[in-house]
């Protein structure tokens, strides 16, 4: 599951995580690993993009990253969770109990010391690339 910190690193060329977020991002084009968004962060990231490059340009940008990656769907199970969650950041909660809910692996993520209570384990976008999740 990749955090929408990561993903807006991507999309937006945030500097200086671009290089590491892109290079944990190309994971998922690897056929053995299925890369996932959680259903909320399409709309956080759209919203974000839009008021950076505009309507059109965050939609094709959006377009392309779900080429590669998989919504993981915020159900109404997935909220009820998060509310009993103890994580402190309402949106992470939502993001880890939607990564459990379709048995991702690791949540990859700048934000590591907000998912310190999740069910999933989170590592930064380098930690992943160094493989330390194998």
């Amino acid at each position: 599951m990749y955090d929408s910190d990561v993903l807006l690193d991507v999309l937006a060329q945030r500097q200086p995580f671009v290089m590491d977020s892109a290079q944990a991002l190309n994971i998922a084009t690897q056929p053995q690993v299925q890369g996932y968004m959680a259903g909320h962060a399409v709309t956080n990231i759209f919203y974000i993009l839009r008021r950076q490059v505009g309507n059109e340009a965050a939609r094709e940008l959006l377009s392309q990253l779900l080429q590669h990656l998989q919504i993981a769907n915020v159900t109404d199970a997935v909220i009820r969770t998060a509310l009993q969650n103890s994580m402190h950041d309402f949106e992470d909660a939502v993001t880890s109990e939607a990564a459990n809910a379709v048995g991702v692996e690791i949540i990859v993520t700048r934000n590591t010391p907000d998912f310190t209570s999740s069910s999933i384990p989170a590592m930064l976008p380098g930690e992943f690339l160094a493989g330390s999740w194998n």
